[in-house]
């Protein structure tokens, strides 16, 4: 904060300096100097020197714009990295949703094939229990049988790399 507040009266500041030494040099070289031909003369002096400030003035503006132009070249590499480091979070977000997807699949699956073996429990339960019926007993078995199969048929469609 107090770094903009200085960059921000300093054009200002430079300016007004600037103007208040060239106010005070006329003013000394009135004070000083009596005759016109003698002004003239002592202004001739500092041609010179205005080449000086003129050339000075020339070099710092090249100066800065070799320094804006190595400024925004950083700036495109920065931009290029920052472009590539998201491209590679964009990757590592599309594998992390992958894993998620296949994670969400194995419970899934677990879910499914636990809720069969409690139906086989159960049903097994039903065929040990000496109080049900033939009709019952039979029934049961014929659902075991059928759970049986859809958890072999389950087994069978998995592969090693469903498998961990």
């Amino acid at each position: 904060m107090e770094r903009s507040k200085t960059r921000k009266y300093l054009l200002p500041g430079l300016i007004l300096s600037v103007v208040l030494i060239w106010a005070l040099s006329a003013v000394f070289t009135m004070i000083f100097l009596d005759e016109w031909s003698d002004r003239g003369t002592f202004g001739d002096l500092f041609g010179a020197v205005n080449a000086l400030f003129s050339a000075l003035a020339f070099a710092i503006l090249i100066y800065t714009i070799v320094l804006q132009r190595e400024e925004i070249k950083q700036n495109r590499e920065e931009i290029v990295l920052n472009r590539k480091e998201l491209e590679k979070s964009g990757k590592l977000q599309r594998k992390a949703q992958e894993v998620l997807i296949e994670q969400v699949h194995q419970t899934h699956l677990s879910a499914k094939m636990n809720a069969m073996r409690i139906l086989v429990d159960y049903y097994n339960h039903q065929i040990n229990n000496p109080k049900n019926s033939d009709e019952i007993i039979e029934k049961a078995r014929l659902k075991r049988k059928e759970i049986i199969m859809q958890i072999d048929s389950l087994i069978d469609g998995l592969n090693d790399s469903h498998v961990e």
